[in-house]
């Protein structure tokens, strides 16, 4: 039930990021929330469909990494 539960958020999320990039927004708002989205995401598979919920202070690590690599993605969209 867990994996379907999981399956499920991944899917809302990903129509979410779609709304948000087919509404046509624009700037640094909808970036960063779609950037979240997608932070999320990867939390949720690494989590529950890797098994990293089982060793958190991997899970924390690939947080950390994933969420840096997020905000330099941020940084470099609201620069140019």
């Amino acid at each position: 039930m867990e994996l379907t539960r999981t399956w499920g958020l991944l899917i809302g999320l990903s129509l979410g990021s779609t709304v948000l990039a087919a509404a046509g927004s624009a700037g640094g708002w909808a970036t960063a929330a779609i950037l979240v989205l997608a932070w999320f995401k990867s939390h949720l598979i690494l989590k529950h469909y890797l098994g990293l919920g089982r060793i958190p202070p991997i899970l924390r690590g690939f947080d950390i990494v994933t969420g840096l690599v997020m905000m330099v993605m941020l940084g470099l969209a609201l620069a140019g």
